[in-house]
């Protein structure tokens, strides 16, 4: 059969319809591995089978708002004689199914580097200033992502072309009715409606299988009917709920009190992006091993999160990084700043990357003057912006005012993937000489992840010695006497030790612990080998810098010179929170807070079974009403706030 050049409206549908097919086919290609067949089998057919069907289902589900949006221009476009089909349908198909193609390869690939899917923290990170510069990514990575986004583009091209020349060759098979594409509606609607009620039901029920394998899928959309059917009689599992606090924001609970010390000290305040616990080591980091031998060195440290953002206001504040949100909704600024500021310290902050990214100028230093905020403009790398730095904070401790004290803080980025050093810091070989994220399966990173950690270890050793610079100026002016130094990192990072690479991806002991050294005058050195967490520095310092308030006040955390002691911590990232103890890790949605089967694990990342799960969810169920507490004792809940 022949067809003409110009299509109806009838053989447009036609086309548009087997081009979606295809697409949907590439969806299928690319969301292969994104489905855990192997688990799903061991857990027998049933299991097996619904996996299948998501697979099967739900990339078609995010392909209906191309074909909706291609269908209503068709609808209010198009004209009997077939006006503008060309320059209107055809690009517009190919731009909606070429986003939509693109968008999954780009979850495929952040789950395979990092085990996470694009969110509203990926959002805030391409759309704030300095976010898509703190990836580190090369010029070739940009270039191969630019390619591959044309590449999609010219993929659905090309798709649409073939389909079109096809068409008008050989025309519809005879069995190709209408009847065939309902057929292909009806058993779509049963498939997708029918494992969804299976996720309901095993939900309900208790069956972890199914929605530990649906966590893995990115944007699943299940269903809840526990009303339902419990109303029929199935016996649903009794749901746990932990319920977030929601008001504004009370913090600190009372204005601070402070008593001026005679002798104010000067603050030296030092983070390095992704320090892991087990970099300090005499052979990595000889200058800040033998800084901490006189110090006080804390083998068992957590950050307050798996990021930057949460690692570094958590230390500042010592509050939970749940309180982020609030903080930066209301511009507040952390309060150990304000006690600074009244007692008149000379203040000067740098960092390697941005303070407006994540949003620090707009929150713990949101009351510190912009000219007091030094950054580096320009492509240099991490290590050579750390060495101008620290060139720039020994020039202003060097030329301050010394009749009053100063208050110095320094953000390195050396060991930032790509993890930055100069050839003079290599000690570890052989290492790639870039990290194309774009480019790498997970059977390529897995094979190259230790020649990665090369990089990440020649980059520590690099930052070893910029702290190195800072360790022998104070020494050698005689200001070890008189100031306080901290020393520690914003998160850990991970190479694949649990799975994944690099940080803000879960709660493992690799992502989240990093050294913590502190310098006060008049301490005799020691080792403190108990818990210990970013949340502690505020009660720590407060009470050194006059403040008389009982620290419940401004932290959840302890003084690590007192008494006290840490049986647990809470962390945050974006969306979730963690518990962890001495025996177990629970993370739980941070935005809901509710969950009938949340995230359990050994306190040292081991895998718990199903039922080992629940009874640990169980007991500590008194443990987690202690961090809602902790998560919510800043908020003010009265209705007239």
């Amino acid at each position: 059969m022949e067809i003409p050049s110009l299509l109806s409206v009838h053989q447009l549908r036609r086309v548009l319809a087997y081009f979606f097919l295809l697409t949907y086919l590439v969806l299928l290609a690319i969301t292969w591995d994104g489905i855990d067949f192997a688990s799903a089998s061991s857990e027998g057919p049933l299991i097996l089978g619904f996996a299948v069907a998501v697979w099967l289902t739900y990339g078609l589900i995010y392909l209906i708002p191309a074909l909706v949006l291609t269908w209503l221009v068709e609808k209010f476009v198009h004209r009997e004689r077939q006006i503008g089909h060309k320059a209107v349908f055809y690009p517009l198909a190919v731009l909606s199914t070429g986003i939509t193609t693109l968008f999954f390869y780009a979850n495929a690939k952040l789950y395979t580097l990092y085990g996470i899917f694009i969110n509203s923290f990926v959002i805030n990170l391409v759309s704030t200033p300095g976010g898509l510069e703190s990836l580190g990514a090369s010029t070739a990575s940009n270039a191969t992502f630019a390619t591959i986004a044309l590449a999609f583009l010219l993929l659905q091209a090309l798709l649409l072309a073939s389909t079109l020349f096809v068409y008008r060759k050989f025309g519809e098979p005879s069995w190709v009715t209408r009847r065939f594409f309902v057929g292909l509606t009806v058993l779509f609607l049963v498939t997708t409606v029918g494992e969804r009620m299976f996720y309901a039901y095993s939900t309900a029920t208790g069956v972890m299988s199914v929605s530990s394998l649906t966590q893995k899928v990115p944007y699943y959309l299940g269903i809840s009917a526990r009303t339902l059917l419990s109303k029929i009689g199935v016996k649903v599992e009794r749901k746990k709920e932990f319920q977030l606090a929601k008001g504004s924001l009370d913090y600190p609970l009372n204005p601070l009190e402070v008593d001026k010390p005679a002798k104010p000290l000067n603050i030296v305040w030092l983070v390095s992006e992704s320090w892991r616990a087990d970099m300090l080591d005499a052979e990595i980091m000889p200058n800040t091993w033998a800084f901490a031998q006189n110090a006080t060195r804390f083998t068992r440290n957590y950050s307050g999160g798996n990021g930057t953002r949460v690692g570094v206001f958590s230390m500042f504040t010592g509050i939970p990084g749940n309180y982020w949100f609030p903080m930066l909704a209301e511009r507040k600024g952390a309060p150990i700043i304000d006690v600074l500021k009244a007692q008149n310290y000379q203040m000067s902050l740098y960092t390697s990357a941005k303070f407006s990214y994540p949003e620090f100028d707009s929150t713990i230093f949101s009351q510190v003057p912009a000219d007091q905020l030094h950054e580096i403009p320009g492509d240099a790398q991490g290590w050579e912006k750390d060495q101008q730095n620290v060139a720039s904070l020994l020039k202003f401790i060097d030329t301050r005012d010394k009749n009053r004290p100063f208050f110095t803080f320094m953000f390195f980025e050396s060991p930032h993937a790509r993890y930055y050093f100069p050839p003079e810091s290599v000690i570890r070989t052989p290492y790639p000489d870039d990290i194309n994220y774009f480019t790498l399966s997970r059977q390529e990173l897995a094979s190259q992840i230790h020649l990665i950690k090369n990089r990440y270890v020649n980059s520590v050793h690099h930052l070893d010695s910029q702290f190195g610079r800072i360790f022998d100026y104070l020494k050698k002016n005689n200001l070890l006497d008189s100031t306080i130094v901290l020393v520690l990192g914003d998160h850990g990072e991970e190479f694949m030790e649990n799975g994944r690479w690099g940080h803000n991806s879960a709660f493992t002991d690799q992502q989240i612990r990093t050294p913590l050294v502190l310098w006060v005058p008049g301490m005799k050195p020691s080792v403190y080998e108990g818990m210990s967490n970013h949340m502690d520095l505020i009660p720590t310092l407060m009470p050194i810098l006059g403040v008389r308030n009982p620290k419940r006040d401004y932290t959840t955390g302890i003084n690590l010179f007192s008494d006290e002691t840490r049986d647990h911590a809470v962390l945050a990232e974006w969306s979730s929170t963690a518990y962890i103890d001495n025996d177990v890790k629970i993370v739980m949605p941070l935005a809901v807070v509710a969950t009938q089967h949340p995230v359990v694990t050994g306190a040292r990342d081991e895998a718990l079974s199903a039922k080992e799960q629940d009874e640990v969810f169980a007991r500590k169920a008194k443990n987690l009403g202690s961090m809602m507490e902790e998560l919510g004792r800043y908020i003010n809940t009265r209705k007239n706030r």
